[in-house]
């Protein structure tokens, strides 16, 4: 029977083990500088590194602090720089023990760190855990050398040690069924106590909310149509309603400019021919209008922003940013398709790339619990064919955009008078909302009202229905 296990001797190690256990544990301290360097430097930094880093992960002791320090000002809203840092560091009694103040500058100096910060994020991550598993070993190894005669509890403990390391890198998201139920029952109660008020993001349109009640916090909504049927338009339609009902909204364009969306809004509200603005051909009944929808607009919560090849990674830190403090969010994207994907794929398959950006906005929508509307557009399919209603099987590009969303709908309108004759195609100066899908609900068409002159899609009122909109 073999005997006991001797403890580990360097002096009788093969050779190049000895080396190998002594050398220092896996670390990069220039990443972890590059990733301090970015949150002085840019907002959006310190907001991607709090989700995902702690103190912990930095290997130098100073750099520890350091990080501890920005945590505290970003959660009290103060800006960081190199200033603010060696105030609060001071405070403390720390900032010499970091460096001191010549440190802090030299890290605010290493602009390069904004090139590849995302990068050094993960770096620094990983050679966390590598330490931590390092030392997990380690730790592993004792209770084996300790030999007691309990080997289930050796085990257990073993496992346990390992765990918590593995937790780590991998979150768990496992919630007990008492809390759910619990969780579910209060929202219950919360709905029942609004009676008909609109729980969610309210869309503005009457039909809109009567079936989806608002949308919800971590919905992802698709909204597709054909070339010039006014996807953009309905979108800024419900964004301006939203906003006006309480909602903050962001709206992201990567194809128009703030100035070009902010223009179809004015005209819109204002009730102004979006082509005489453009042309110059403002009548003079039109300026009174004009000015009391910008008074009005100017009071509302929603935030445009028009960078173009925007990335998942670059819109989630932008939402963060502006949506922080809102109480009822909503974030657009126009359009789905313009957005870079979280990293481009050599093989070029587009149809993958857009899967991942549909993903990459499904996990946005929940993280940030707010819906998240983005616009699409169809394939080339339906042009070709007779019938120009629109179908799930025309999400352009992908079809892992259905599978993502949590609410597909079309914008369906005759584009000219021939069109509109078909029996069966809307008539002119009216819309269809097809809502395709609904995860939580059933699906539907909804009439809309629609001018052209001014971009404006409304609620669609008829004879037998006036009595009710009244």
């Amino acid at each position: 029977m073999p005997g006991p296990i001797a403890p580990y001797n360097a002096d009788f190690a093969p050779e190049g083990e000895v080396a190998d256990r002594r050398k220092l544990e896996p670390q990069n301290i220039e990443a972890e500088k590059s990733v301090l360097a970015a949150c002085m430097l840019t907002q959006e930094a310190i907001e991607e590194v709090a989700a995902k880093l702690v103190p912990d992960n930095f290997y130098r002791a100073s750099h520890q602090r350091i990080y501890e320090s920005m945590l505290d000002l970003y959660s009290r809203h103060i800006p960081i720089d190199h200033i603010s840092l060696a105030d609060n560091l001071k405070g403390t009694g720390q900032l010499e023990a970091v460096g001191g103040k010549a440190y802090l500058l030299e890290l605010a100096d290493n602009t390069f760190a904004l090139t590849n910060w995302q990068n050094h994020v993960e770096i620094v991550k990983r050679t966390s855990i590598l330490r931590d598993l390092i030392r997990a070993s380690e730790s592993i190894k004792s209770l084996a050398y300790d030999a007691p005669d309990d080997l289930d509890s050796v085990v257990e403990d073993a496992e346990k040690t390992l765990f918590n390391v593995t937790e780590k890198r991998v979150s768990s998201s496992f919630q007990k069924m008492n809390t759910l139920v619990m969780d579910a029952y209060e929202e219950i109660q919360k709905v029942a106590a609004q009676e008909n008020k609109i729980v969610g993001v309210a869309s503005g349109f009457r039909d809109v909310d009567d079936l989806f009640h608002g949308f919800r916090g971590g919905d992802l909504v698709i909204l597709a149509a054909r070339p010039g049927v006014g996807k953009t338009s309905f979108a800024l339609n419900l964004a301006t309603n939203a906003a006006k009902l309480g909602a903050t909204v962001a709206f992201l364009s990567l194809e128009m400019s703030a100035s070009q969306l902010v223009q179809r809004i004015l005209c819109a509200e204002a009730r102004v021919s979006l082509a005489n603005v453009r042309a110059g051909k403002v009548h003079d009944a039109d300026w009174a209008a004009i000015v009391q929808a910008s008074s009005e607009l100017s009071n509302l919560n929603i935030y445009i922003d028009d960078t173009p090849a925007l990335s998942i990674l670059e819109l989630r830190a932008k939402a963060r940013r502006e949506l922080r403090d809102a109480e009822k969010g909503l974030i657009v994207v126009d359009y789905l398709q313009l957005m870079q994907p979280p990293k481009a794929r050599a093989d070029g398959n587009r149809a993958v790339e857009v899967g991942e950006i549909s993903r990459g906005l499904k996990v946005l929508a929940k993280e940030m619990d707010m819906p998240v509307i983005a616009l699409s557009q169809l394939s080339r399919a339906v042009e070709m064919r007779g019938k120009k209603r629109p179908m799930l099987s025309d999400l352009r590009e992908s079809g892992s955009i259905e599978q993502d969303a949590d609410i597909v709908a079309f914008i369906d309108r005759s584009m000219d008078e021939a069109e509109a004759e078909s029996e069966d195609r809307p008539d002119l100066g009216t819309a269809q909302l097809i809502v395709a899908k609904h995860r939580n609900g059933p699906t539907r068409d909804i009439p809309l009202a629609f001018n052209a002159e001014y971009t404006r899609f409304m609620d669609f009122i008829d004879d037998s229905r006036v009595g009710g909109m009244m």
